[in-house]
């Protein structure tokens, strides 16, 4: 269905340019800003905190080496010796 909007010209020219760096009609883009803006989050992903939503992206990776390992006591040390250093001036 054929539809008509007015646009300012500074967004006119940002459509313009995202059209061709991604070399697509802006007819296109502006249909999926459209589709994607009248979808909008569901129910669930608007109750995720920025946690959940980033969650599939964190996690851990093993390097195969033992460098870290102790990392927290030995920083906890070092801390308890400055700490007594201190007291005994």
């Amino acid at each position: 269905m054929p539809f008509s909007i007015r646009l300012d010209q500074a967004t006119v020219n940002r459509l313009t340019k995202l059209a061709a760096r991604s070399h697509r009609p802006v007819s296109d883009v502006v249909r999926e800003a459209i589709e994607l803006y009248v979808a909008g989050p569901t129910p669930e992903e608007d109750a995720m905190t920025p946690y959940d939503r980033l969650a599939h992206l964190t996690g851990r990776i093993d390097s195969g080496t033992t460098r870290s390992v102790g990392t927290g006591r030995a920083f906890a040390a070092l801390l308890e010796e400055r700490r007594r250093e201190r007291r005994a001036r």
